[in-house]
């Protein structure tokens, strides 16, 4: 879920409020670093969230992610977020207790929250908003992304009563979840919990956060201006009383829909390409910068990406119940070759689910598991009654809203499938929010898609494939695993099971795991701050933006030029 992706906003063409003061502090009451621009000058400007803009309808993360036209940690105060290091820091809460039994959480918010229509920011509001996610009625794409709370997937799947649900407002300032198991990581699913105004919601419904009217916030930045197709802005929050406040002044989000945002950023139109997705840029866009010093040496910064892209498969009613069907696709894709045309070097092979360098990664001893064997493939397809792919049912590969280069990428995998094994497979496009409701439902017979994480801790990756999870695969000993490992206990201990389960996955091709991403991002000059600290995995850049821990740390030097 994450991921997938960073958080930023707003251009306003009405009045500014009064800004600096001579000693260059902002309309928030932030002084400004030492080689700051003034404070009007403090706007970010940048692309859309997704390579093919503007799609959202919402900024609501309790109501849907994949139709949401941005991240709501601008206007949203969760918990608690991640840091630069992935490590969980106080935000809306000051402090939390856990119980002896690892089962019971107990968040005691700041006092003077409030959101900017001046009502109080309250324990019932998070209550309000992890029942609203759970709601069937609400139709999130992914609930089970805290199913860790206590009834929270019975609720959301009519099985248990909202009320049912562990989570409890004890008074404004308390609020207590129950998990069903122990979940040491808890505190991290949270930071992805994106807290709604119950006095809003409840009056308006879905509706609210579509317009400034109404979109009332609680985080560092409030929206101002909606424009569909062409810009979304943010400005800061005067009402804001949590601990992100922020130099900025606007953020503008352009939300245009061209394919390549290399000609916009190269034109001063936008401060950075941020957006840790590859694919933003195109293979043109790729030798323009290998060929341009100053973007390659001083704007340009790369990473490993902590994102796995695999071709997952559909269930017992396909001929992908067959493990030597899936086997046989796995062994029929040249990874090597893929990353070295279609990702032009922007990736490297995966051998199994977990990123290297990510916590409990031991890529190693999964290697050749799913390597290139064309020769053992076609055996395996003759074995499962496909001979030269006669016979074979015509599946289409399902693709979500995607670049241009995981298109080509589709189009090299099918070409692969169709020389290695004879099998045909068309190509079909799907927009987010359809894809992940269709793939919920398992209903899509073969799909590529990737998963980046939200929190550092081998669960994020694992428990994708747990039963019941995004893909129909299911194994029982893999549960086990992973469920264990979930509980908690030592680290070392931890790591163990959850190798054990990813080589379970890898064996039985519970996907074909295909290539981890490495993160191209371009930033102008003049955008400074904390961001360009490198962490303790050596990044220094925007990889923890999409939580927005960093974005309150952003400004504007004196280098931008003026503007004319």
């Amino acid at each position: 879920m994450r991921r997938l992706s960073l958080v930023w906003l707003v251009g306003l063409l009405v009045a500014a409020p009064a800004l600096a003061g001579p000693k260059n502090v902002n309309s928030v009451g932030v002084k400004l670093p030492a080689d700051a621009a003034p404070a009007q000058q403090q706007v970010l400007t940048l692309p859309p969230r997704f390579s093919e803009g503007d799609q959202g309808v919402y900024v609501d993360w309790s109501k849907t992610i994949w139709k949401s036209a941005w991240h709501p940690s601008l206007q949203s105060e969760p918990l608690v977020e991640l840091n630069g290091d992935y490590e969980v820091r106080p935000l809306a809460a000051e402090r939390w207790t856990v119980s002896e039994d690892g089962r019971t959480w107990t968040f005691t918010l700041r006092k003077g929250l409030q959101w900017s229509d001046g009502k109080p920011l309250t324990a019932h509001d998070f209550e309000f908003t992890i029942k609203r996610l759970a709601n069937p009625e609400t139709g999130h794409e992914a609930p089970w992304y805290f199913g860790a709370i206590k009834n929270l997937q019975a609720a959301n799947e009519g099985k248990a009563k909202l009320d049912d649900i562990g989570v409890k407002a004890v008074n404004p300032t308390t609020l207590r979840i129950t998990t069903t198991d122990p979940t040491p990581f808890l505190a991290m699913l949270l930071a992805d919990l994106y807290v709604v105004p119950k006095h809003v919601v409840s009056k308006l419904g879905d509706a609210w956060s579509s317009s400034p009217e109404t979109a009332v916030s609680a985080g560092p930045f409030k929206l101002v201006k909606w424009e569909p197709g062409k810009e979304l802005v943010y400005v800061a929050n005067p009402k804001y009383r949590g601990v992100r406040k922020p130099y900025l002044e606007r953020i503008i989000y352009k939300l245009s829909r061209d394919e390549s945002l290399l000609p916009a950023y190269t034109a001063g139109e936008i401060d950075a390409i941020p957006w840790p997705y590859e694919g933003l840029f195109t293979s043109a866009d790729i030798a323009k910068l290998e060929g341009d010093a100053q973007l390659k040496d001083s704007q340009r910064f790369r990473w490993p990406d902590f994102m796995s892209w695999e071709l997952d498969f559909g269930g017992a009613d396909t001929a992908f119940k067959d493990a030597r069907v899936r086997k046989a696709f796995a062994l029929a894709i040249d990874k090597q070759a893929l990353i070295d045309t279609t990702m032009r070097g922007t990736a490297v092979a995966a051998s199994g689910f977990v990123p290297p360098g990510f916590h409990c990664a031991k890529p190693e001893r999964l290697e050749g598991m799913q390597g290139f064997d064309p020769e053992q493939a076609r055996k395996l397809l003759a074995e499962a009654g496909f001979p030269g792919g006669k016979g074979f049912p015509k599946y289409e590969l399902f693709l979500r809203a995607p670049s241009p280069t995981i298109k080509a990428a589709a189009e090299e995998i099918r070409a692969m499938l169709k020389k290695n094994l004879g099998i045909e497979v068309g190509i079909q496009i799907l927009d987010r929010k359809v894809f992940m409701d269709r793939l919920k439902k398992y209903e899509l017979p073969l799909v590529l898609i990737g998963w980046a994480f939200d929190y550092y801790d081998g669960s994020n990756f694992l428990s994708v494939y747990r039963s019941g999870g995004r893909h129909p695969w299911s194994n029982a000993e893999f549960d086990q695993l992973v469920d264990k490992a979930n509980a908690g206990g030592d680290d070392a201990a931890r790591c163990g099971l959850y190798q054990k389960a990813e080589e379970l996955l890898v064996q039985d091709v519970g996907a074909v795991f295909l290539w981890h991403p490495v993160v191209t991002q371009l930033v102008k000059p003049w955008v400074k701050g904390e961001l360009f600290k490198a962490n303790k995995f050596g990044v220094a850049s925007w990889p923890q933006m999409l939580h927005g821990a960093l974005v309150p740390a952003v400004y504007i030097s004196k280098e931008k030029p003026a503007q004319p």
